[in-house]
């Protein structure tokens, strides 16, 4: 069947740009991204794919802080393996993914099933990389969009992103040609499968994923806090005159109200973990969160009932 190369291209743009009245386009005689604040149209999609004109980005967040598709750029060594980790993690719990060679690396995309904050795109992201046993602070493994806010005042700038003047991240189209090599992405879905080969057909193949799944992973995300709120006092240090005992502490300062010596409760810090992580320890004096970073982890030592005394957020 022959399909009529502006109405794909319209649906490709529409489906990987989060933004389609301004784009980024290479500049050859600078060696590198420049924003155009011009329409994003067909033909000048077209001219990129085909080598007639610059290759192009497009912005990955929208006005509103909106967005309807997530990407994430893996800028490492072995970046085209955990990108299909990952779309493998993903295509198991009924979220298609679709991985993109790129020159290092590789680009993961996920086109959802209606418009999110940006915010959510970008917690959901953190959610499955975690579950999928991938970093999820690493600088190389860029999410995008790249902020919670079109008007973020900062920004990482990496190669191959534009950030500026409320327009955030821009990230190079599925199967541009790279300005530098003038290779193109080759895409392939979760199990490993060449999509194609023609645009019109992948466009055909891509599925976007139920914005309500989106939703629940980004409900997932609770990170451990690493820096002490200021609604929490600094610790003190151990005072050998306080005898209460920490389930007693947790349960009337922390709100912990399954707090019992010898077993395991959920985390206070870090939001309603999925498995309980925080452990009274059996002599009732010390608690320890076993979330690497949290606050009541304290490089695997723990609190003691003084410090959970006058760090607690109810506490002075």
């Amino acid at each position: 069947m022959v399909y009529d190369q502006g109405q794909v291209v319209s649906v490709y743009l529409n489906t990987f740009a989060n933004r389609t009245d301004v784009y980024s386009r290479w500049d050859a005689e600078k060696g590198g991204w420049r924003p155009v604040r011009e329409p994003l149209t067909p033909a000048v999609v077209i001219a990129g794919l085909t080598g007639t004109g610059p290759s192009i980005s497009a912005y990955m967040i929208g006005l509103g802080s909106l967005a309807h598709c997530l990407a994430i750029d893996f800028d490492t060594d072995n970046g085209l393996d955990q990108a299909f980790v990952l779309g493998r993690t993903m295509g198991g719990l009924d979220l298609p993914a679709y991985v993109e060679t790129s020159r290092r690396g590789a680009h993961l995309w996920c086109v959802v099933s209606a418009t999110l904050t940006a915010a959510t795109l970008r917690k959901a992201a953190r959610a499955l990389l975690a579950t999928a046993l991938l970093p999820t602070d690493d600088p190389h493994i860029e999410i995008r969009p790249g902020s919670d806010h079109v008007d973020a005042e900062e920004h990482e700038h990496v190669t191959g992103a534009v950030v500026g003047e409320g327009l955030g991240h821009a990230l190079r189209m599925p199967m541009m040609p790279h300005p530098k090599t003038g290779i193109r992405g080759v895409m392939f879905d979760a199990r490993s499968h060449r999509m194609g080969p023609s645009l019109a057909q992948t466009m055909l193949d891509i599925e976007h994923a139920p914005s309500s799944e989106i939703l629940k992973w980004a409900d997932r995300w609770n990170p451990a806090i690493t820096v002490i709120p200021h609604a929490w006092t600094k610790p003190k240090p151990h005072r050998e005159e306080d005898d209460a005992s920490a389930s007693e502490l947790l349960r009337t300062l922390w709100g912990v109200l399954d707090a019992i010596p010898g077993r395991n409760s959920h985390c206070p810090v870090h939001g309603r973990d999925r498995n309980p992580s925080l452990t009274v320890m059996k002599d009732d004096k010390r608690v320890i969160c076993r979330v690497p970073g949290c606050i009541l982890n304290n490089s695997d030592k723990g609190r003691g009932t003084w410090e959970l005394r006058t760090m607690a957020p109810a506490h002075g």
